[in-house]
């Protein structure tokens, strides 16, 4: 039998013994190496990535390499990158990923990383960075948001001054005339400006052959640009180049300036008959905008007469006495039909050149231009014509400005100004008027934004 004294140093060899074998398996365990913890960052890289950071245990210092793969296992495509200061860092794209560790001897841990989402808005556009109205008129903001991830869409429009105008949801209404600024917001603070100018210049679209005479000077060159701006804009609106720039510039001028534009006779015609002269070639096809300023001078492409502006006296040289007009007589400076017709195209973006409206074997008339239809009852009532075509009769030439179920709607400038009649569809005044309408499809080319009345 053993004594107290051996069992206990038997013991206490046995203790020591267990001790160093934990402490020996310990020392090779703590030397593997292990991912700490995986971090996916909060910030959103330039190129819209997030990037994963591995942290890893490797005590001394083994060759270790990580990879990441949108499987969770890897294959002869993966690609392994060295651990670098205890870390392997990935930018990826939104999605899950799986990663892997691969110590010296070839053994590869997996870990599942979590869900990675990217949620960002990228920008904010806006349909327009300026607005005109006048009172009676709204406009709508129309704002899109470009984005990655799930995002909260929320626009606000905010810090206008609400003495001018009221937004409701993006649609603006005027209150009185003043220029005043509305702060576009996204939720993630992505903001942009735009400027709302109301003014009394101009009027909410409305028929009225009534309307005074276009006075000389009536306008100082301050109001001559703005009045550009807003024809412009509507254009631009419509779509430059297309169907509905025409259309938006023939109301403007006759349904939203508020003064008539005078018939002139034959003016601007300097591409005109042989040797005949008849008068200036300013105010007509050669203009963007309204002429309405004598700073408008300083771009005459052409004169014969002149300058002068429109409702300012203008000598007519015509050569013989015709619709009331006499050679050698001023009067107030206008358009006369195809003049208007070409200034309405010609601020819509289609340059036809200086074109009459008469039916000759010349090629630069208006009635030249798209495809003739002559007019019947039976066209007039089914046919697929649009507002905007050309319509008039041998010498005369005009625009349709808008139809309706029953009636018809003409822009044109006759011996009584600038103006639009609004004729019966089965009534017999029309027909005995006009000969025919031009299809200008293939002249437009496209459609843009318009509608059949206004």
């Amino acid at each position: 039998m053993k004594t107290k004294k051996e069992i206990y140093i038997i013991t206490t060899i046995f203790l020591i013994i267990i001790i160093i074998s934990v402490g020996i398996i310990n020392f090779f365990i703590a030397g593997t190496p292990t991912i700490d913890n995986i971090k996916v960052s909060e910030k959103i890289n330039e190129d819209l990535t997030k990037t994963i950071t591995l942290k890893i245990h490797n005590p001394f210092d083994k060759p270790v390499e990580c990879a990441i793969e949108k499987e969770n296992k890897t294959n002869e495509n993966t690609k392994w990158e060295k651990v670098k200061n205890d870390k392997c860092d990935f930018n990826v794209n939104a999605g899950t990923y799986y990663l892997f560790l691969k110590d010296n001897k070839g053994n590869i841990e997996k870990i599942k990383a979590s869900n990675i989402e990217i949620n960002k808005i990228l920008n904010l556009k806006l349909n327009t960075e300026k607005v005109y109205l006048t009172l009676g008129e709204t406009y709508k903001l129309k704002g899109e948001i470009e984005s990655i991830g799930n995002i909260d869409e929320t626009i606000t429009y905010t810090d206008y001054d609400e003495k001018i105008i009221k937004v409701d949801d993006g649609l603006i209404t005027p209150i009185s005339n003043g220029t005043t600024k509305i702060k576009v917001k996204t939720t993630e603070k992505i903001e942009k400006e735009v400027t709302v100018i109301v003014t009394d210049l101009y009027k909410k679209a409305n028929l009225n052959n009534n309307n005074t005479f276009l006075t000389c000077n009536r306008y100082t060159k301050e109001e001559n640009e703005l009045l550009d701006e807003v024809l412009a804009f509507k254009i631009n609106e419509a779509g430059y180049q297309t169907r509905g720039a025409v259309v938006a510039a023939l109301r403007f001028l006759v349904l939203e300036f508020p003064y008539k534009i005078p018939y002139f006779f034959e003016n601007g015609r300097l591409n005109n008959y042989d040797v005949i002269k008849h008068v200036d070639g300013e105010g007509r096809y050669y203009k963007k905008g309204l002429y309405l300023n004598s700073y408008k001078f300083d771009d005459i492409v052409a004169s014969y007469t002149g300058p002068a502006t429109w409702g300012c006296p203008l000598m007519s040289y015509h050569d013989e006495r015709q619709y009331g007009y006499y050679p050698g007589v001023k009067y107030p400076n206008g358009l006369d039909c195809s003049g208007f017709v070409t200034w309405v195209l010609y601020n819509a973006g289609y340059d036809i050149g200086d074109s009459g409206s008469g039916d000759t074997p010349r090629t630069d008339d208006m009635i030249d231009f798209g495809e003739r239809h002559w007019i019947t009852r039976d066209y007039i009532l089914n046919g697929d014509y649009k507002v905007g075509d050309l319509i008039g009769w041998d010498g005369h030439i005009a625009l349709i400005a808008g139809f309706t179920k029953d009636n018809i709607y003409v822009a044109e400038s006759l011996p009584g100004g600038v103006v639009i009649k609004e004729f019966s569809k089965t009534g017999s005044k029309f027909y005995t008027l006009y000969e025919f309408i031009n299809d200008m499809d293939k002249v437009y080319k496209n459609e843009g934004t318009y509608t059949n009345m206004w």
